[in-house]
């Protein structure tokens, strides 16, 4: 990104070995944090906790030993800083050849709700596992899981074609939800499940599942084939769908990403063809985020080692330069719908500090303008959204 004179620098964490998983870490509002889990094949796994220090633009960390495999999804609990859920790749302890996947939660083996010290930012010790998720030893499990939206009292997994629902107090899967479609292209790589995301929305009841080239909502209270549990199905994209988001201020919205080189944005009402495409990338789009206070701002990022950060202001569930209130006139409605239309769908920044693909990138969960993306060479990014656009959106 070319930085203006009043811009401030993006600060970059670089951790020794390969690295695709990243997630935000809920916390109290002064405090923004992120988690990275490491992928290597030869050395010791480690998740990184990083605290970004606004007020002398520096960077604090914890690093914790995951000994059990390749990290390739992690998800910090919402309400509960000291949880957090893996997925992993390891060796078959009995076919010296087969690697295996596995899900897991763990506790961090010292109080991470103070400040990080300069002090603490030695390797500490491993994590310690409170349970796996995995219904049968012979289970073909998925590298994905998602947190219940509202108090995360439950998790989501996926394996053997079915998404898998875990009681986080019991530990003890409580139902399942089959995934497995006929309306597929066939072939296993287009049935396979790519990713899913929980819905904020609708009392938490709906799943998004990329399948394919296809989205599926699925409800997930019921308990018959998939078919008739799918809320929605979307044609999403010509090739493979590689992540999806829902807007957390419009329920009928959603964005998706794929190997396409787009993203695109949907109403779940109308699913037959897009809201919104955008075609800003030059290879694979490998994740997508709205903003959680602010869903006009959109992040992706691509395997061409860019992140974009988009305006998308005709689908805003409030338009620019004002924050909407019950009791605005007419004429200040009037006067901010003029203000929209002068704020076009578009690029506001491309961010180019990466020089590997970058797989993942995530909002601040404390703090709307601050953003961190993760290149598969183990570079973190911390940026911000632009004072301009900050400023247009405040006033």
């Amino acid at each position: 990104m070319g930085n203006e004179s009043d811009e401030e620098s993006p600060l970059i964490y670089g951790i020794e070995y390969q690295s695709r998983a990243l997630c935000s870490q809920s916390e109290k509002e002064s405090c923004v944090r992120f988690v990275v889990g490491t992928q290597s094949l030869k050395k010791e796994n480690q998740v990184h906790l990083i605290e970004y220090l606004e007020e002398c633009n520096t960077l604090s960390k914890l690093v914790f030993k995951h000994g059990d495999g390749e990290i390739w999804h992690l998800s910090s609990h919402g309400k509960h800083n000291s949880l957090i859920a893996t997925c992993y790749s390891s060796q078959s302890l009995t076919h010296d050849s087969k690697i295996v996947n596995n899900c897991s939660l763990w506790k961090y083996p010292i109080d991470v709700s103070n400040n990080i010290s300069d002090e603490d930012n030695v390797i500490s010790e491993p994590l310690i596992k409170l349970c796996d998720f995995k219904s049968t030893a012979d289970s073909v499990v998925g590298r994905t899981s998602v947190w219940q939206p509202e108090d995360g009292n439950q998790l989501i997994t996926e394996e053997d074609q079915k998404l898998l629902l875990w009681d986080i107090d019991s530990h003890k899967l409580v139902s399942s939800l089959c995934t497995d479609t006929s309306s597929g292209k066939g072939g296993s790589k287009l049935s396979k499940v790519n990713t899913f995301r929980w819905s904020p929305h609708s009392s938490c009841s709906v799943i998004g599942v990329a399948i394919g080239c296809n989205v599926y909502g699925k409800d997930i209270r019921c308990k018959s084939s998939s078919n008739t549990s799918n809320v929605w199905s979307i044609n999403a994209h010509s090739q493979l769908v590689r992540d999806m988001d829902f807007n957390p201020n419009a329920q009928y919205y959603i964005a998706t990403c794929g190997d396409d080189c787009q993203y695109k944005f949907w109403d779940v009402r109308n699913p037959s063809s897009p809201a919104l495409t955008m075609y800003h990338h030059s290879h694979w789009v490998w994740s997508i985020r709205y903003n959680q206070f602010h869903d006009q701002l959109v992040l992706t990022c691509s395997s061409d080692s860019r992140v974009i950060l988009s305006r998308i202001t005709s689908l805003a569930s409030q338009p620019y330069g004002h924050l909407l209130d019950p009791d605005d006139t007419d004429e200040i409605l009037a006067e901010q719908n003029s203000s929209l239309k002068s704020m076009p769908d578009g690029i506001i920044a491309t961010f180019e500090e990466h020089e590997d693909s970058v797989y993942a990138v995530e909002w601040s969960s404390s703090d709307p303008w601050i953003f961190a993306s993760l290149s598969y060479d183990g570079r973190l990014v911390i940026n911000k959204v632009p004072k301009k656009e900050k400023l247009n959106i405040l006033f």
